[in-house]
């Protein structure tokens, strides 16, 4: 039982940004009935939580855990090999300051990354390390500590957090009626039980859950095919999330936030009812085409095989954010509404594996930095950062999975 749902938690972390879209339909009423049932953690020199804050730009980092804690037997929770928890979703969502764009980046779980010295979620101060596999954070370190990790290698201020449970998806995707999903060839991993034939599916409950844990049955079987995996997903659920049929609907929109509330932690400055209002209705005014989903640049380590390290390119990637410019451009220019209803396109194959300076025509391209202002930690720089193509998709592109496979 563990072995089968021991990384289950993979791409769970990312529903957190498109689930808060939905919150700004509520009154103060049920938001009070939601938040007061959520857990909390401390965050390091928080700011003030005010409904000002979303005036400007923000970073929030989305953590999928993958705890046995209050998941239910069928998830392995008592087992005596459930102990130890895993940070398997690890993305950072920025807001741009215009509120004209956004950005999701994913950063793999087997990233080697060095952690600050940092304070965990009891207080406890942790000691700096080196070369440590990201997802092995949460565990001594919780969330404050990833919290400091991720600060480090981007040089921005993350001024909130969120973390969500696997169980999380499964409502999600419930209390929005499934998300639908395009198979180009069949997939077949009878690790979590999945088989799709090609096609359009319309992914809901455990289903939901398996296409987003799958990597045996995608590409070449690697946790960066599995991102790329998600990125179809989440593109998809956050064209669902904003279509009338799911603002409009309130059993839905309810369910949505329900599904939220009831599986998530979040940082204390977060569960305050003028924040979510405020940052929904920011994100709602993000048009499709510009909300991209990305994966951290990465090549394979030479020092320790089966992980990765970030490439220069993942430089580039953090300095563009630092200066609050998109990472990737729409490959539809004529997209115009951000509800759902622009215009799709295939953008090919995004799943590649290797570092994001692929060339692939199928990649998201890259835009040139101008200067800009931001408030992140680090200013904006003084020449302009060079053009990449990083790996990922803008929630307008209409992609497929499994467009290739080793098989």
């Amino acid at each position: 039982m563990t072995s089968t749902w021991g990384t289950v938690g993979k791409g769970v972390g990312m529903v957190v940004a498109v689930l808060l879209v939905s919150l700004i339909t509520f009154g103060t009423i049920v938001y009070w009935n939601l938040l007061g049932n959520v857990s909390t953690f401390e965050l390091e020199d928080n700011s003030d939580p005010s409904i000002d804050t979303f005036e400007g730009g923000v970073n929030i980092l989305l953590v999928g855990s993958d705890t046995r804690v209050g998941q239910g037997e069928e998830f392995g929770e008592g087992s005596p090999d459930a102990d130890g928890t895993l940070n398997d979703v690890n993305m950072l969502f920025h807001l741009s300051e215009d509120h004209s764009h956004a950005s999701v980046v994913s950063i793999p779980r087997d990233t080697l990354v060095d952690t600050p010295a940092c304070t965990n979620d009891d207080g406890e101060q942790v000691s700096e390390r080196y070369g440590v596999m990201m997802n092995s954070i949460l565990d001594e370190g919780g969330m404050g500590c990833i919290v400091a990790t991720v600060e480090e290698m981007s040089g921005l201020d993350i001024q909130y957090a969120a973390m969500i449970t696997f169980r999380g998806v499964i409502e999600m995707s419930n209390a929005v009626g499934g998300v639908d999903v395009c198979v180009e060839q069949p997939i077949e991993d009878t690790y979590v039980g999945l088989n799709l034939e090609a096609g359009t599916h319309s992914l809901k409950g455990e289903e939901a859950l398996k296409f987003l844990r799958t990597r045996h049955g995608v590409g070449d079987g690697s946790d960066l095919a599995r991102i790329t995996n998600q990125q179809v997903f989440l593109s998809a659920l956050f064209r669902t999330v904003k279509s009338n049929e799911t603002l409009t609907n309130p059993t839905k929109l309810y369910g949505i936030a329900r599904a939220a509330t009831q599986n998530m932690t979040l940082s204390s400055n977060m569960n305050n009812i003028d924040t979510l209002v405020s940052l929904a209705s920011a994100l709602a005014q993000v048009p499709n085409e510009s909300m991209a989903f990305v994966r951290l640049p990465v090549a394979d380590s030479v020092y320790s095989p089966g992980r990765v390290e970030p490439t220069a390119d993942a430089d580039v990637m953090w300095q563009l954010l630092r200066d609050d410019q998109p990472l990737i451009q729409s490959a539809t220019p004529d997209a115009t509404d951000g509800t759902g209803d622009s215009a799709s396109a295939d953008s090919g194959d995004t799943g590649s594996t290797d570092s994001a300076d692929t060339g692939d025509p199928g990649d998201a391209t890259g835009t040139e930095s101008p200067d800009a202002t931001t408030d992140s930690t680090v200013g904006p720089t003084t020449e302009p950062t060079p053009s990449v193509d990083f790996d990922g998709q803008t929630a307008d592109q209409e992609t497929c999975s499994n467009t290739d496979t080793l098989f």
